[in-house]
C-alpha cells in the first residue's frame, strides 16, 4: 500500500521530471512558434521570452505553411516516405519475423552459427555496404525505382535478433496443438505467433518507420526523379533554396518532426516492452 509520504515524494519527483523537461523541449517550442511568424517577427523576438510564444491568431498566422505546401512538393515528398514506410513495415515484419522464428523454434544444420553471423552485422554500420548495396542495385537495373530503394532495407540483422529473441520464450505446445488442427507453420506463424509478439511488432514497425523517415543518405544515392524524393531530400532542396525565408524553414522542420513526436507518444509503451522483453530472454 502507497502511504502517504510515498505518494507526495511521487508528486514532487513528477513536478521536478515536467520542468526538467521543458529545458529539452525549448528548442521544439521556439521552433513550433515561429515557424508562424515572418522573419522580421523572428528577429524582433529572438532575444525575449517572447521568441517562445506564437503570433496572435490572424490572417497570416499560417503563411508559411501554406506557401511552402503550395510553392513546393513537399506533400509529395511526405506521402512517398509514408508509402515506403508503409510497404517496409510489412515486409520488415513478414521477413525478419520468419528468420526470427526459424532462429528460435526450427532446427536446421548451423542454426548457431547464423545468428552468430546476425549479431555481428549488427554492430557493422550501413554506410559500410551501403556502396554494395549500390552497386547490386545499379547492376540490376533499379536505380531511380521504388523497388531499388526497398529492397535492401527489408532485411534488417538487429529486427530478426528481436523477433528471434522474443519467439524463443514461446510455448512449444502451442505449435503441437495447432499441428493437431491442421494448421501449417506459415499459418501458425500468422495466426498464432505474430498475435502473441504484438510489443515486438509494434516495436519493430516503430523502428523501421524511424529508419525510413530519417533516411537521408540512401534514397539520396538511389533517387534522381523529384517525383520519389522522400521527405529528408525534400526538406534538404526546401531548406537549402535562397529563396526560402526563416520562417518557412521551420515551418518545414515542424512538419517533419510532428510524425516523429505523434509515433512516439503512441507506441512509447510498446517500444520499452518490446525492448525489455527481448534483453530478458536466454537461449
Amino acid at each position: 500500500m502507497v502511504t502517504r509520504k510515498q505518494k507526495r515524494n511521487n508528486w514532487i519527483l513528477t513536478i521536478v521530471l515536467l520542468i526538467a523537461s521543458l529545458f529539452f523541449l525549448f528548442p521544439v517550442i521556439w521552433m513550433l512558434a515561429n515557424s508562424f511568424k515572418p522573419d522580421a517577427a523572428i528577429t524582433a523576438d529572438m532575444n525575449s521570452l517572447r521568441a517562445f510564444v506564437p503570433p496572435i491568431l490572424n490572417g497570416s498566422f499560417l503563411e508559411n505553411y501554406i506557401t511552402v505546401l503550395t510553392n513546393t512538393n513537399f506533400i509529395r515528398y511526405m506521402c512517398n516516405t509514408l508509402f515506403y514506410a508503409a510497404v517496409l513495415i510489412v515486409l520488415g515484419v513478414v521477413v525478419n519475423g520468419l528468420a526470427g522464428y526459424a532462429l528460435a523454434k526450427i532446427k536446421f544444420p548451423f542454426r548457431e552459427r547464423w545468428l552468430m553471423i546476425i549479431m555481428l552485422l549488427m554492430i557493422v554500420p550501413m554506410e559500410t555496404i551501403i556502396t554494395i548495396h549500390f552497386l547490386i542495385v545499379a547492376k540490376l537495373g533499379l536505380l531511380n525505382t521504388v523497388l531499388g530503394y526497398i529492397l535492401p532495407m527489408i532485411v534488417n540483422p538487429f529486427n530478426i535478433f528481436l523477433f528471434r529473441q522474443v519467439f524463443v520464450s514461446l510455448p512449444d505446445d502451442v505449435y503441437e496443438a495447432a499441428q493437431l488442427d491442421r494448421c501449417g507453420p506459415l499459418k501458425y506463424f500468422f495466426t498464432m505467433v505474430l498475435p502473441m509478439s504484438k510489443s515486438v511488432v509494434a516495436t519493430v514497425s516503430v523502428f523501421t518507420f524511424l529508419n525510413v523517415w530519417n533516411d537521408y543518405l540512401w534514397p539520396s544515392l538511389v533517387f534522381t526523379s523529384g517525383d520519389l524524393l522522400s521527405a529528408q531530400i525534400g526538406l534538404n532542396a526546401i531548406t537549402s533554396n535562397d529563396n526560402t525565408t526563416t520562417g518557412q524553414t521551420l515551418a518545414v522542420i515542424t512538419m517533419v518532426t510532428i510524425p516523429v513526436i505523434i509515433i512516439y507518444s503512441f507506441f512509447s509503451k510498446q517500444i520499452v516492452e518490446g525492448v525489455i522483453s527481448t534483453g530478458s530472454k536466454e537461449g
